[in-house]
């Protein structure tokens, strides 16, 4: 039967507001990263918002298919997972590994400000 038309909305507005939620939480996810790597390598024409956005992305796929997400416990699960890490921001961006490292330190201390100014966690990828 469905439900009354009334009734709709009341339901759609939960699902609305997640979808807005992790709209934001993926911003500023991007934003972080793209901050991170502006500190490390200033200048660097790859760093754009819209690859922070595919960077993103990418890396929260693989925190699921590298089973970190689920097998925390495990070292294998988070080798793979920095291992893919590093390729991906040393392949996005044209860093090196050294300046990568900086660019994972630069976002744990963005997100951690982003998170005590505005209360938002972000997808933490570093």
């Amino acid at each position: 039967m469905g439900l009354p038309p009334g009734d709709r909305a009341c339901h759609a507005l939960p699902v609305l507001r997640r979808l807005a939620a992790f709209a934001v939480r993926f911003a500023l996810s991007a934003a972080v990263l793209m901050a991170a790597v502006g500190l490390v390598s200033p200048g660097n024409p790859s760093n754009t918002l819209g690859l922070a956005l595919v960077v993103s992305v990418v890396l929260s796929v693989a925190w699921y298919v590298t089973l970190a997400k689920f097998l925390w416990f495990l070292l294998l699960p988070w080798l793979l997972y920095v291992a893919f890490w590093f390729a991906a921001i040393t392949g996005a961006y044209g860093i090196g590994v050294l300046r990568a490292l900086l660019v994972a330190v630069g976002m744990a201390i963005l997100a951690a400000l982003v998170e005590w100014a505005l209360g938002v966690k972000t997808f933490r990828h570093g």
